[in-house]
Order: C-alpha cells, then sequence, then structure tokens
C-alpha cells in the first residue's frame, strides 16, 4: 500500500507493480520472438510458406506429400512378399507377386497415356488414381478375414490389378514433376525429396516391425497394411494444392482409330527419339539385372537364413537410412559433374548388394549388406529419372512415358519370373551371381552409349 502523500508520486522502475515487470517481460520476449522469425524467414525462406514464390512453394507441398509416402513405402511394398511366404506361397507364387503387376502395367501404359494426354487438370487426376490405388491396400489388409484357403491367390491377383491405375498414376505423376521442378534444380530438389521420403520410410520400418514381432499373425500383417493406406492418403491434400499449368491436351484422335494407326503413331514417336531408343536399350539391361533375384531375396531370407520379421524389418530401415545419406551425395555429386560418371559408379555399387547377399551366412549381416545397396541405388534413381525426363519433349511426353512404362514393365514381369526358373535348377546364390554379372553388363553398355551424359 502506497504512503500518504505519495498516491501521485511516478513509479520509477524499482518500484514498478509485479504485473507491470511481467507484462514487459512478455512484450521484450514476442519483439525478440518476431524478430527471430522475420531472421529466419529472410535466410530460410521455406519456414515461410507465406513468402514463397509460386515455384518453391509448389516445391514444399510436393516434398511434403513425398514423405508421407514413406508411411505407405514402407509398409506393404516392403512386407508384401514376406508375407505371402508366411503364407506357405511357392517360388512360383512369389514371382507372380512381383511379376504380374508388370505385365498388368505393361499392358496397360499406353492407353493410360492416352488418356492422360486427354486430361487437362493432371493434379486432380493423379489424385482420383490414388484413391483407387490405395483402396486395393485396404482390400488386402481386410481379405485374410474372409478369402480362406483363397487368400494367396486373391492378393495376387488384387496386387496385380492395382497396376491399371498405377499405369495413369505414373503417367499423370510424372507429368506433374516436370512441371513442378525445373530442370536445373531437379537433381537437388529431388535428392532432398527423396532423402525425406527414406527417413520416413525407416522409420515406418521400424515401426512396422515392431508390430510384426509383438502382434499374432496374420493380424501384424493386416495392420501393417492398414497403416500403409492411411499413409499412402495422408499426403493428398497437400499435393492438391499444387498450382501448374494446365495439361497441354492434343487434338482429339477421331473415334475409334485402328489399333494399327494408334501403334504407327507411338512407333514414330520413339523413332523420331533415337537417344531415347538408346536409353531404353540400356536401362533395360540394368533393369534385367536389378530385379532377376527380387521374388527370391524374401525366400532366401526366411527358408536359408531363418530370419524372423524384426530382422527383415532391420534390414530394410538400415536400407531406407542409407538412402537419406545417399541422396544428399549423390544429389550434389549430379548437379557438379552430371549423370554418365555417377550412373557408372552406382551401378557397380548396386550390382555387388546380390553377391554380397550370396555370401551372407545369418540374419546378422543383412542390415550391413542392405546400406551398401541403399547408398548406391538412390544414384540411379536420380540419373535415370532425370536423364529419362530430358529425353521427353513437350509435345511426345505423355507417348513417350508410356513407352518407357511399357518397356521397364516388361522387364520387370520377365526378370522375376527368369529368377525363379534359373532357381528352379541352379543353388539360389548362384542366381544372385548371375544378376551381379549383368549389372557389369549394363554398366559397359552406360559407358559405350555414354548414357546420360548431358
Amino acid at each position: 500500500m502506497l504512503k500518504p502523500g505519495e498516491e501521485n508520486k511516478p513509479l520509477d522502475m524499482g518500484s514498478r507493480p509485479p504485473m507491470a515487470k511481467n507484462t514487459l517481460s512478455l512484450k521484450a520476449a514476442t519483439a525478440r520472438f518476431s524478430r527471430a522469425i522475420r531472421y529466419l524467414c529472410a535466410r530460410v525462406p521455406w519456414l515461410c510458406g507465406a513468402q514463397l514464390s509460386r515455384e518453391d512453394r509448389n516445391i514444399l507441398l510436393f516434398s511434403i506429400d513425398t514423405a508421407m509416402q514413406g508411411l505407405m513405402m514402407g509398409g506393404i511394398f516392403t512386407f508384401i512378399s514376406v508375407f505371402v511366404v508366411r503364407l506357405g506361397a511357392s517360388k512360383l507364387q512369389v514371382g507372380l507377386v512381383t511379376s504380374l503387376p508388370a505385365i498388368v502395367l505393361m499392358l496397360s501404359s499406353i492407353p493410360a497415356g492416352q488418356y492422360v494426354q486427354r486430361r487437362r487438370n493432371l493434379v486432380r487426376l493423379t489424385n482420383w488414381a490414388r484413391v483407387l490405388h490405395r483402396g486395393s491396400f485396404l482390400l488386402i489388409a481386410l481379405l485374410p478375414f474372409f478369402a480362406g484357403r483363397y487368400l494367396i491367390g486373391s492378393m495376387i491377383v488384387i496386387w496385380a490389378l492395382k497396376s491399371i491405375v498405377s499405369a495413369v498414376l505414373e503417367a499423370s505423376w510424372t507429368g506433374v514433376v516436370v512441371d513442378v521442378i525445373p530442370p536445373a534444380r531437379r537433381p537437388k530438389v529431388n535428392s532432398m525429396r527423396w532423402a525425406l521420403l527414406s527417413g520416413v520410410t525407416a522409420g515406418a520400418v521400424a515401426l512396422y516391425g515392431l508390430i510384426l514381432d509383438r502382434v499374432a499373425f496374420p493380424l501384424n500383417y493386416q495392420i501393417v497394411f492398414l497403416l500403409s493406406f492411411a499413409g499412402g492418403v495422408a499426403g493428398m491434400g497437400f499435393f492438391a494444392r499444387l498450382q501448374i499449368p494446365e495439361n497441354v491436351v492434343q487434338q482429339r484422335a477421331p473415334a475409334r482409330v485402328p489399333i494399327g494407326e494408334q501403334i504407327a503413331g507411338y512407333w514414330r514417336s520413339v523413332v523420331g527419339a533415337p537417344a531415347f531408343l538408346r536409353f531404353q536399350l540400356t536401362t533395360g539391361v540394368l533393369r534385367l539385372g536389378l530385379n532377376l533375384p527380387t521374388a527370391l531375396y524374401s525366400i532366401y531370407w526366411i527358408r536359408h537364413l531363418d530370419a524372423s520379421d524384426l530382422w527383415i524389418s532391420y534390414q530394410a530401415t538400415a536400407g531406407k537410412l542409407a538412402l537419406i545419406g545417399g541422396y544428399f551425395t549423390w544429389g550434389l555429386v549430379v548437379s557438379r559433374v552430371g549423370h554418365h560418371v555417377p550412373l557408372l559408379i552406382c551401378t557397380v555399387g548396386v550390382g555387388l548388394y546380390p553377391a554380397l547377399m550370396a555370401l551372407v551366412p545369418d540374419q546378422v549381416w543383412l542390415p550391413a549388406v542392405a546400406v551398401l545397396q541403399g547408398f548406391f541405388v538412390t544414384g540411379i534413381d536420380l540419373c535415370i529419372f532425370d536423364t529419362m525426363l530430358g529425353l521427353c519433349s513437350t509435345e511426345n511426353r505423355a507417348r513417350l512415358i508410356a513407352v518407357n512404362t511399357l518397356l521397364a514393365s516388361a522387364v520387370l514381369f520377365v526378370a522375376p519370373m527368369l529368377g525363379s526358373l534359373l532357381a528352379e535348377w541352379m543353388d539360389i546364390r548362384l542366381v544372385f551371381v548371375v544378376a551381379m554379372g549383368i549389372h557389369l553388363v549394363a554398366v559397359g553398355l552406360f559407358w559405350w552409349f555414354r548414357t546420360g551424359r548431358d
């Protein structure tokens, strides 16, 4: 209480009431925080979406959407083949899980390319295709409740049929990438996006591994597949906010154009791009080496190494963490030296993966080998993707992307089936060695045809 006569005496700093001190402290803290935010926004504009240009804002939204897909990639795409092996699938059935979607994708790619070329809003089309594509994950998660003895066959069919939508999704999504990321920024932006994807995928795989280890079979896999479905749709809201120019719609062809004329149109587009043809030849050999043993890895881990779900998740997590370092490393290298030399180095590095896998004595070594593959496969992803986009002219982009999908799918169908057949009459480890040899052939072709030379 103030003494008599001091009612009108001004307060000095030492006699401020506690509330006044707190008010000043709060105002000062708020001012400092505001200055700090302005400082960060001026130097790191990614933190302040309102200050971003349309190009940077699109890249930010696209990167967030990419990261969210890790919840899906770390789940059903990592463990679908492991699940069917646990269910007792044969080598042929495991091969079909990998190969059948590829042949469906191959047959659907050209009609899908034509369909996408006639659509103006590729962002909306991509999201609608995603709804149908991710819906297959939900259906597979529910299958064990009612499929009974037809469970394995039903899973193979659903996993294959989703590739019809995948063909549309591949063509429309690639068209969005071309418009969102300028060519000069693709190596750095894609390396950053895929590093984010790898980080989220690694975390998801680790979480899913704990679920698979601690929950009873097959409910553990059902939970993982349901979470994959949720993750697959989580980023769609960010993707829907992308702002890109409308797709250049080609003149509609007359109704009922004979199939021969349609094929001739695609042929003219491909023949008119000889560099694209050389690219398909060289990458086709690489894809053969990459995919020859893919259907055999799960069989090898479970039936030869007696690996648990937890150790399989460890190796997947290690591989995804290696991707993060790989994308940053190869993104910088590609930006400075181009695509050719990194492509040669990474093809050799990835070729060592199946060879080392053949030497693995038990499950404990799986994470170490996965790190090698994860680091080098990133360079292949960056070089192949950027090179392919650079070869696609605007007017024929949808057609050439469709042809690329068709040819890649053909190899993805043949290679795992061929690997499964080879494993029937030779040791599975020898198939891994054959895959390494095919990688070395791909290196020679990349060098001879100068693939990736900018």
